[in-house]
């Protein structure tokens, strides 16, 4: 029997914070501070690696703690570059120096779900999604989706009964956004592993409970062994083999999923949907996941957005301090579902119908598109030219990225 986990269950504070509307949950984990520093805590997308870049924040991870799925697999870059992937959400901890670089501590990447395809829908011609569900988790994958190993497995290829492991956000409805999946299909893989929270427990059959579409049977497991105060709402990863009969999960190992937790000060940044509206007084109330966050309009800078923008569903950037557990947010910044962001040096520029199309150093397979409804921040259309670095927020058009349409374009300020 082999599992796709550690002895230990995996540290779930990212599917707390952002993979779902959290309702509950165990322990709490804190950034750092003190005197090498104001203590952050960064949760997103790997967007690029440096050292590594999360929410626009390159952090240092030279002496960083790498955990992948609850397990330390070692300390610094080599680490970094040898178990995480563009795509994958993490959790970073870490410290902003006098100098206001970003230092990580530790470096957290935990899987959503991971365990075999049970169906796949077609492609909606809207929207260019597709659905999976993943132990009875729905997952939508799409062209911002990163696929591993990128050479033998991609949108096309997945296929009901593929292992998989899935990364991505939560939307407000519960589906899983997928920013990465890998293909992990073993015969020998046998153990399973989902978070979520626990629903209708022992309702209608004793010693079960759902998660989403999957039921869980946790007979197996002796009370002593469940988590504290055990019941609906909680926020669980279970870990277990698949009845063939039942289709049920049949749990070996249950445990509570840890919480993100800060001090006082402490910077945030948060990417993810909306998944509740709280108040919409002169402050602003509402969860990312489950993260509570207030904006004053008043004092708030608002990117590619307004304060009336703030809805339920919504995809959005946070950034502020916390204060009591709330984070109190200086900046929101506005996603579309499947915008990505590129950083780089522009190499190759040419000029078409009057708007530029470029490419970046390093990236020239990726072509950068503009037209009349790219936003042009701080820059005007004659002045892109090669050797200057530039930020491009937009949509691909195809699964490769092999062509970006730009909604904004801007200077990259360091």
């Amino acid at each position: 029997m082999k599992s796709l986990f550690p002895k230990r269950l995996v540290l779930a504070l990212l599917f707390c914070l952002l993979l779902t509307s959290c309702k509950g949950g165990g322990g709490s984990m804190t950034a750092g501070g003190g005197i090498d520093g104001t203590g952050i805590m960064s949760a997103g997308v790997v967007s690029a690696f440096g050292s590594i870049v999360v929410n626009g924040t390159e952090f240092d991870t030279s002496k960083a703690a790498i955990i992948i799925n609850g397990e330390e697999v070692g300390i610094g870059d080599d680490f970094v570059q040898g178990n995480l992937e563009i795509g994958m959400v993490v959790t970073v901890e870490g410290r902003i120096k006098e100098d206001e670089s970003a230092v990580a501590d530790r470096v957290i990447y935990s899987s959503n779900v991971a365990g075999p395809v049970e169906s796949v829908s077609g492609i909606d011609p809207d929207t260019n999604d597709k659905e999976i569900v993943v132990l009875g988790q729905t997952v939508v994958v799409n062209f911002i989706t990163k696929f591993r190993p990128d050479d033998t497995y991609g949108f096309d290829i997945i296929a009901p009964n593929d292992v998989v492991e899935v990364s991505g956000y939560r939307d407000f409805d519960g589906k899983i956004r997928a920013t990465y999946i890998e293909d992990i299909t073993d015969p020998n893989i046998t153990v399973y592993g989902v978070t979520g929270f626990v629903e209708s427990l022992d309702d209608p059959t004793p010693n079960t409970f759902m998660i989403n579409g999957l039921t869980v049977d946790y007979s197996l497991i002796h009370p002593d062994d469940l988590p504290d105060n055990f019941n609906n709402d909680l926020f669980v990863e279970v870990e277990g083999e698949l009845d063939d009969t039942s289709g049920e999960l049949i749990a070996t190992a249950i445990e509570l999923a840890d919480e993100l937790g800060g001090g006082d000060g402490d910077e945030l940044e948060i990417m993810g949907f909306v998944t509740e509206i709280i108040s919409e007084n002169d402050i602003i109330e509402f969860k990312v996941g489950n993260q509570v966050v207030h904006v004053d309009p008043e004092s708030a800078e608002f990117v590619d957005g307004f304060p009336d923008d703030i809805v339920l569903g919504v995809k959005l950037e946070a950034e502020g301090s916390l204060e009591g557990g709330i984070l109190s947010a200086w900046e929101i910044e506005f996603w579309g579902p499947d915008q990505i962001e590129v950083e780089g040096v522009v190499d190759q520029v040419d000029f078409i119908g009057g708007f530029p199309e470029f490419t970046f150093e390093e990236r020239d397979d990726q072509l950068f598109q503009t037209d009349i409804n790219t936003k042009f921040e701080d820059i005007k259309l004659g002045e892109i030219k090669a050797g200057i670095e530039l930020e491009v927020k937009g949509v691909p058009v195809d699964i490769d990225h092999s062509v970006v349409v730009a909604d904004k374009v801007s200077f990259e300020v360091e």
